[in-house]
């Protein structure tokens, strides 16, 4: 992954405080702040600040800082201390910037805190005033990175998330992209939910936190608009690996452009007002998608087990028996489908994992894209026929 949208929060307006010694310097810096906030809110983002600053960094570099920063994307606005531009360059297609670096952010209110520290994009291009990359955008960056993320709750800690990074591969000539990324750590804290009976559960089966990372990858044709999400892995330690992967069409620059104008207007719509032709208009720009296929996975590592020895425990019985009441309870729940072959399909797979927890996988293929409009007209009018038009598959333990 070297190549991506830079879509962070923020907002447009405020007046520029430059004190720079020398006035072609800041004539150049005041061009790239100009090209920088316009980019932002051709993003979607507005951003402002209150001063800016000049210096070189401990590694020698040039930076242009941005202090008291306020970002905005619709919801409510964000306070930023800094954001530097290091190493920032003028080049004939714009501007390049080699860094862009937000130290840190806090949040706070009546029960919650929140930080983010180390929040830095590389390789950030910046095209010329009126002027889009090959994939649609005005932002493009190689790499980004999300030092940590912490959240607590009336003073407890109950999640967080570190080593954030993204990377991006994408030609000049706009063809294919791929991306990939990585969480290398992340901790959530099941002892601080508010659920009782989900607290005590968690619990019993060794879960008052739980510990794991996520990895991910794809790629999108702006051309034809295929996206796929090749990889979407949520893996907890000593429970198991939560896998999705994703192929769509009609994921055009286009169409970005025209979900980000009525996202936009939805935001900026004064609050009460009646949205309901802007949803219409939104569900049908979604019709302009196409369903290529979709995976939803689980490898187990033990959580199923602990499941089981937990309802055996409460119930006085034998996981087996647990077990057994699983199976026989599936076929009753797919009789509202009325599809005899989906659900031995579906009850098949479900006793097979259950005997013997190793993978359970449910993928839809269809034979070719199906638009989403089909897809949700078939959901309204004949559910148990979209197993068959998405060719939807459940298999255990392959």
């Amino acid at each position: 992954m070297r190549l991506t949208r830079f879509a962070m929060p923020a907002a447009v307006s405020g007046l520029l405080t430059l004190a720079l010694s020398v006035p072609l310097h800041a004539q150049a810096n005041q061009a790239l702040l100009d090209r920088f906030k316009s980019a932002m809110a051709e993003e979607g983002t507005r951003i402002e600040w209150k001063s800016v600053s000049s210096y070189d960094n401990a590694e020698g570099k040039p930076v242009t800082a941005l202090d008291g920063v306020t970002i905005d994307t619709g919801d409510a606005p964000v306070e930023l201390a800094k954001i530097e531009l290091i190493a920032p360059e003028q080049t004939d297609d714009g501007y390049t910037i080699e860094k862009v670096l937000m130290p840190s952010w806090q949040y706070a209110d009546d029960a919650m805190t929140a930080s983010v520290n180390d929040v830095s994009l590389e390789g950030v291009v910046l095209t010329k005033e009126g002027i889009e990359n090959a994939y649609g955008t005005s932002i493009l960056y190689d790499n980004a990175r999300l030092g940590e993320v912490r959240v607590s709750m009336d003073n407890a800690e109950i999640f967080t998330l570190t080593d954030v990074n993204v990377a991006i591969d994408a030609s000049e000539d706009g063809g294919e992209m791929t991306f990939e990324g990585a969480a290398e750590g992340f901790t959530l804290a099941l002892s601080k939910i508010d659920n009782p009976s989900a607290k005590a559960a968690a619990s019993a089966m060794g879960y008052d936190t739980v510990e794991g990372y996520l990895e991910f990858d794809g790629s999108w044709e702006p051309a034809s608009g295929k996206l796929a999400l090749t990889q979407f892995d949520i893996t907890g330690v000593d429970a198991g690996t939560f896998g999705l992967k994703l192929d769509l069409g009609g994921y055009t620059p286009a169409f970005m452009k025209s979900l980000r104008q009525m996202q936009e207007q939805l935001a900026n719509a004064p609050e009460g007002a009646d949205n309901s032709a802007a949803g219409l208009a939104m569900l049908g720009l979604m019709q302009q998608l196409t369903f290529t296929g979709a995976e939803i996975s689980f490898n187990d590592d033990s959580l199923t087990g602990k499941v089981l020895d937990y309802f055996a425990s409460q119930q006085g019985q034998t996981p087996q028996v647990v077990a057994n009441q699983a199976k026989a309870v599936v076929p009753f729940m797919m009789m509202q489908l009325n599809n005899p072959e989906f659900t031995q399909m579906v009850t098949t797979a479900v006793s097979a994992f259950l005997d013997d927890p190793q993978s359970l996988k449910i993928t839809a293929r269809p034979t070719a894209p199906v638009p989403f409009a089909l897809i949700v007209a078939g959901a309204m009018s004949a559910p148990q026929g979209l197993p068959q038009q998405l060719g939807v598959t459940v298999t255990a333990n392959e």
